[in-house]
């Protein structure tokens, strides 16, 4: 669903593309410019509660009100879904992802006019599962209700209910219907899913995915830099050899600047750093390290060698030190073996639920263009005043 709430991480891919409020959802373009719209409405209202204490945005409540223009959209196995049901849906849906703008109407608004055409198909097909949930005889006991409701309100729930603008009944009768369309899927989807996702099928997966050259894994080395600059050339080139010499007899690399400093070999002049630690890949170190980073593993120090400054544009000498190396290369089997099968489990639950949704579609007569035409061209479900 375009408006969809946020699910449990424990339960994501688990109950196919139905979320915790029951609710169908598309993975498609319009998804993705409705939350990327709701995060720049929230920064918008942000910025301008900021700028102007009499934004019309931020009005105290009861100065604007959303109107519903209610009436039938549409009828599944004879139950009527109206205007005002689908608000209650995306009221739920807006309560989950966004509660502490749940006392926003502008906010409130946009959202319904950006969700409702997609939060409708959601709701239809809920209603086609739920006939069949019906004709299965899914029980869900109140226990299991009161539960989710806890956890989808928190513990101070009847406060949490009519911030959200919800009566008990209403909030019961959401939940259980979640839980039947959950358990439903589990049986008609998941399990067909679970099947289909076979270890032949993900080591075939594995075998493609290492196919493609672009897959390997670059190569890391994490370092840091000594710079050493002297009043001429020949005397940088003398103390960055020092510095080398000190670092094979085991000084320390965070030591060995204050080493040169107290044998005197930095002049006033002088200069000697250590850069912070540097994380690059082979293709994000320079064509003028990589020459000695790449001869280099963890432990290891590049011999001293002349660099152009980028700030001065002087010559001066660095040493690489390098702290680890991380081999890049195909990663194992092993390594990739759940998140692809993951993958093959989204993949199969997509198309299975799609499959199951068309069928019952067939099964109960039910066509987006009869649902559409039905509706005057020009309806607005609802007008802010």
């Amino acid at each position: 669903m375009q408006a969809d709430a946020k699910a449990e991480p424990s339960r994501r891919s688990k109950v196919s593309r139905f979320q915790l409020d029951g609710v169908y959802q598309k993975k498609d373009l319009n998804t993705l410019m409705i939350k990327t719209f709701i995060i720049f409405l929230i920064l918008s209202l942000a910025s301008l509660q900021a700028a102007s204490s009499e934004s019309r945005l931020f009005q105290k409540k009861g100065e604007s009100k959303i109107l519903i223009n209610n009436r039938i959209l549409a009828r599944i196995n004879g139950k009527p879904i109206s205007t005002y049901d689908l608000m209650k849906k995306m009221d739920l849906s807006f309560y989950r992802q966004y509660p502490e703008y749940a006392s926003s109407i502008d906010a409130r608004y946009q959202f319904y006019q950006m969700s409702w055409r997609g939060a409708l198909s959601d709701m239809i097909d809920k209603q086609l599962i739920l006939a069949d949930a019906q004709e299965s005889k899914i029980e869900v006991t109140s226990g299991d209700v009161r539960q989710e409701i806890e956890t989808a309100f928190g513990p101070t729930v009847i406060a949490n209910l009519d911030k959200a603008g919800f009566s008990f009944d209403e909030a019961f009768k959401m939940m259980q219907e979640e839980i039947m369309i959950r358990r439903l899927i589990s049986g008609r989807v998941h399990s067909k899913a679970i099947r289909l996702v076979t270890p032949f099928k993900v080591r075939q997966a594995y075998e493609e995915y290492i196919s493609d050259p672009s897959n390997a894994k670059l190569t890391q080395w994490n370092y840091r830099i000594l710079t050493i600059k002297e009043r001429n050339l020949e005397k940088s080139e003398e103390c960055a050899k020092v510095a080398y010499q000190l670092l094979m007899e085991g000084i320390p690399l965070d030591s060995i600047v204050e080493k040169l400093k107290e044998s005197q070999l930095i002049g006033k002049k002088g200069q000697a750093t250590l850069s912070n630690l540097i994380k690059q890949n082979e293709k994000e170190i320079t064509k003028d390290y990589s020459t000695y980073i790449t001869l280099l593993d963890a432990g290891m120090y590049s011999q001293p060698f002349s660099h152009k400054s980028r700030t001065s544009s002087a010559i001066v000498y660095r040493i690489i030190a390098v702290q680890e190396k991380i081999p890049g290369g195909i990663p194992p089997f092993k390594e990739l073996e759940s998140r692809l099968k993951e993958k093959l489990m989204d993949k199969e639950i997509d198309r299975e639920t799609d499959q199951y949704l068309a069928k019952l579609r067939h099964y109960y007569h039910i066509k987006d263009e009869d649902i559409e035409t039905s509706l005057p061209s020009n309806y607005q479900p609802f007008i802010l005043k």
